[in-house]
């Protein structure tokens, strides 16, 4: 039984290191967050920059694209009805004073006749 385990965790292992090793990066997405430099490096005059074809992600643009990302999700948008019947505050800790009658809690609504347990 554990050289079947053992086997297992060999085929799981390997599978998962051909998976990185085989991995297609042109099917990553692409983005403009890498600058783009064309400097090379000083001692074997190979490029330092892996997104030569990409722009600088700077200015307003990038700044107006960074900051709408999460506008739909961060906008309140719960509403309650009760809320809009406030006239006034009567400050902490007081009931404040609404528009129409106040809500009305039936007592009893089960209509126990006795809170006496047997």
């Amino acid at each position: 039984m554990k050289s079947i385990r053992l086997l297992l965790i060999a085929v799981a292992g390997t599978a998962l290191m051909a998976s990185v090793a085989f991995a297609n990066p042109g099917m990553l997405p692409s983005h403009a967050g890498y600058p783009m430099t064309e400097t090379e490096s000083p001692v074997d005059g190979t490029r330092t920059s892996h997104d030569a074809g990409q722009a600088n992600a700077v200015g307003a643009k990038a700044s107006m694209a960074a900051s709408s990302t999460a506008d739909a999700s961060s906008m309140e948008t719960a509403s309650d009805p009760n809320r809009e019947r406030i006239k006034t505050s009567q400050g902490a800790g007081r009931l404040p004073e609404v528009e129409g009658a106040l809500n009305k809690v039936d007592i009893n609504p089960g209509g126990a006749t006795s809170t006496v347990i047997k």
